[in-house]
């Protein structure tokens, strides 16, 4: 299981958190969390979804979806060197919803104060689907996760056959198309094999031009990115990079993405998310690359 909740005090008596928690040293309570503090998009993004909105007192900066969770009080930066502390503490969680090594710095101080926490790694997208069921339990909202996982994995299913239909078409049989994504240009780096977004590009059919490569995040070389020839290239938003601006740098012009028009910029905020939304991502991409 890649994720884990610790209820060092807290006792959550629902059969459903057997898996999940730890035996409780005095305080016992039949409910679920009232007070969850998300401490990131993502982790904020789930329990909006599956109904526990309610529940949420505080989420990170850069909660953007949905248009509830916006006006959830700030506790500060997801990546864990602008949080406050003190200001989570203020909102008495019984539940902080932090990322696996972002976050694992606040793990002594939320056991010592007897805070359940739960650690997501959001490192894939079955990984999504597995905390978003996990959460569900954790909160009350079972049912809810399931329907959501459910229709999650309807896209999924589509986004497979829509990538088999295409490559029996073009007669390249099951044949991925090569992808290349840019996480930045100077210098420029990728994503590897264990990245999230590595696990998007194949779940809508495409090879990453990069997943032989073990980091998340690699720095690549130019010459080595025109060498793989990817037949479409992905620039986030946030790089403020144009699609045909990528065919004016050196070399690149004839690289099959660029001759095709096949160069997409893409909301890097949702693709590399690890939450619900993931699925309608895989689905996007899986008609771009048609």
């Amino acid at each position: 299981m890649n994720k884990k909740i610790f209820l060092p005090i807290l006792l959550f008596t629902s059969l459903v958190f057997a898996a999940f928690a730890k035996k409780p040293k005095q305080a016992v309570s039949s409910d679920y969390p009232k007070s969850i503090v998300a401490l990131s998009p993502s982790a904020a993004e789930i329990l909006f979804t599956i109904g526990a909105g309610e529940q949420v007192s505080a989420v990170s900066e850069f909660t953007d979806f949905p248009e509830a969770a916006k006006a959830k009080p700030v506790v500060g930066g997801f990546d864990g060197k602008t949080l406050s502390l003190e200001t989570i503490m203020s909102f008495k969680p019984d539940l902080v919803y932090i990322t696996e090594g972002m976050h694992n710095f606040l793990i002594a101080t939320l056991e010592a104060n007897g805070i359940a926490y739960y650690v997501s790694k959001g490192d894939s997208i079955a990984s999504v689907e597995t905390e978003i069921l996990e959460v569900g339990k954790i909160t009350g909202h079972e049912k809810e996760a399931a329907k959501v996982v459910d229709g999650m994995e309807k896209k999924l299913k589509k986004a497979e056959a829509s990538a088999h239909k295409s490559g029996a078409k073009s007669g390249a049989g099951d044949a991925a198309v090569k992808v290349y994504w840019e996480v930045w240009n100077a210098p420029y780096m990728s994503a590897g094999a264990t990245s999230f977004i590595n696990d998007v590009i194949k779940a809508a059919g495409g090879e990453n031009i990069f997943a032989d490569l073990p980091d998340a995040y690699p720095m690549v070389s130019e010459e080595s990115i025109i060498s793989r020839q990817p037949a479409v290239i992905l620039i986030p938003a946030s790089t403020g990079m144009a699609a045909d601006a990528v065919g004016l740098r050196n070399g690149w012009a004839d690289i099959p993405a660029v001759k095709g028009s096949r160069v997409f910029v893409v909301d890097d905020n949702v693709y590399t998310r690890p939450g619900p939304r993931v699925a309608d991502v895989v689905l996007e991409l899986s008609e771009l690359l048609k």
